[in-house]
């Protein structure tokens, strides 16, 4: 699929009359979308597949998988990039207007105003994934790997399916069911489908087994070594589960037990009336230890099997994308080419308030001298991080989705030195006032950031109060 990125696309607006408001900026809506060539959902339209975090976008309540109709009253179905770049772009009305479909609204009209900053403008959202490594349990980006098997009906135009109700289990487990029901119901209307026990548009009906493995050798216990990351929607984090892919047989001997679970829709309303037609249809089968029960195997794995409803279709594999993002948000855009310029900054943000302003040069932060380039910025960074490494917690250790393996959290009991070290002058830490309201990057933080700045006349003092942006995004690749 051809992609347009909203959130890296440079248009820079060259007819100063007519559009002189964007005149030399960078616009940005905070999506990202591609024209689908699913026949199940949204072909020939356009079908966002990221948002930015804390993005008016995101703020207006739009997500990833819902389909873009229309953009002011045009219908995007089979246009071309230029055709859906003039529309966003070329208006003199900063507002554009959406037009969406998803699981819960045939059609919903979305007002969003597009942002513009300088070019050569670089954010704190943008730094702080540049300067993870001062926090990854702050800042972190991650995959994982689910061994799904997933069936799903070509004919089937998902977009019809708005409501639900559960098939009536009658089994010797009524109480689990329930509970189960529940995790279901409660993911289903996160999602925005509706809950419909008259008529519903579909029927679910999970199913799960829990079993004795044969293979299992306890000796072999001793020394289990396999474990499985996986992200916990109701911790907000990834977690690491003692637990193995059912294909991977190398090391079957090692856990006790197979868990199985799985999720069936069936059609009762489009497709034959008379009966129950199943529409889509995905599970999981893994190795497991007697410290997992099927529970919290279910509770875990579930939201996760749901996110592949209704946009994915059948492949080998299937991976999931993690972004972890907290920081300190003051608005301030800094210029790429010199850090020490501000470049742009957000109206109404909290450095707008305090006074800063564009074109100011930036002397001190926190009372470090701001002297430094990209390079040296970025040697004093390394050394920290390899200087640094005996303060991290080896039972945290991940990789990250550029693949490097040493990525971990700080060890508790060294957050005093970690603090000492950031203080460093060598270390040039400017920029860990993006985690300054962590511990472990200063240890007498009164939550302040205070900013000495030329104003091109005079030395100004600028004390501002950043805001804390958090967000967690999890998406099925």
């Amino acid at each position: 699929m051809k992609k347009i990125s909203l959130l890296i696309l440079i248009f820079i607006l060259t007819v100063p009359a007519l559009f002189s408001q964007d005149y030399n900026k960078n616009c940005i809506y905070g999506i990202t979308f591609e024209f689908s060539k699913n026949p199940s959902w949204g072909y020939g339209e356009l079908v966002i597949t990221d948002i930015q975090p804390n993005s008016a976008a995101e703020e207006a309540g739009i997500k990833v998988g819902d389909i873009i109709m229309e953009i002011n009253g045009k219908a995007t179905y089979l246009r071309d990039n230029q055709t859906i770049a003039k529309w966003l772009f070329d208006e003199i009305d900063p507002e554009v207007r959406f037009t969406i479909r998803n699981v819960s609204t045939y059609f919903k009209e979305y007002t969003i105003q597009r942002k513009c900053i300088n070019p050569n403008s670089i954010s704190e959202y943008n730094l702080s994934h540049i300067y993870s490594f001062y926090s990854l349990e702050d800042t972190n980006h991650q995959t994982f790997k689910l061994p799904l098997k997933l069936d799903t009906k070509a004919d089937v135009n998902y977009t019809d399916y708005k409501s639900y109700d559960f098939s009536q289990n009658k089994g010797d487990n009524q109480k689990f069911d329930d509970s189960l029901t529940i995790i279901l119901d409660h993911e289903l209307q996160r999602r925005g489908m509706v809950r419909d026990t008259v008529d519903p548009d579909i029927i679910i009906q999970p199913f799960y087994s829990y079993y004795p493995n044969a293979q299992y050798n306890p000796s072999d216990t001793n020394n289990l070594t396999s474990e499985t990351w996986r992200f916990d929607t109701r911790k907000q984090k990834m977690m690491k589960l003692p637990i193995i892919s059912f294909n991977n047989q190398s090391d079957n001997t090692q856990f006790p037990y197979i868990a199985e679970f799985g999720i069936t829709f069936y059609d009762r309303k489009y497709i034959d009336s008379t009966k129950m037609t199943q529409i889509w249809e995905c599970s999981i089968k893994d190795f497991v230890s007697n410290d997992l029960s099927l529970k919290e195997y279910i509770a875990i794995n579930c939201p996760l099997i749901l996110k592949q409803y209704p946009y994915n279709t059948a492949k080998n594999e299937y991976v999931y994308d993690v972004q972890t993002c907290n920081y300190n948000y003051t608005g301030i855009y800094f210029d790429s080419k010199n850090l020490a310029k501000i470049r742009d900054v957000d109206p109404e943000s909290p450095a707008y308030k305090a006074g800063l302003r564009e074109g100011y040069i930036i002397k001190k932060i926190n009372g470090r001298k701001f002297e430094y380039t990209w390079d040296s910025l970025s040697e004093g960074y390394r050394a920290f991080i390899n200087e640094t490494m005996k303060y991290r917690d080896t039972s945290t250790r991940f990789t990250n989705s550029e693949g490097y393996t040493d990525c971990m959290f700080w060890r508790k009991d060294c957050y005093k030195q970690v603090a000492k070290e950031m203080d460093k002058a060598e270390y040039q830490a400017l920029f860990s006032y993006l985690y300054s309201f962590r511990p472990y990057v200063s240890e007498k933080n009164n939550g302040d950031i205070i900013f000495e700045v030329w104003d091109g006349v005079q030395l100004r003092i600028i004390t501002v109060k950043p805001e804390v942006k958090s967000s967690v995004i999890v998406k099925a690749l």
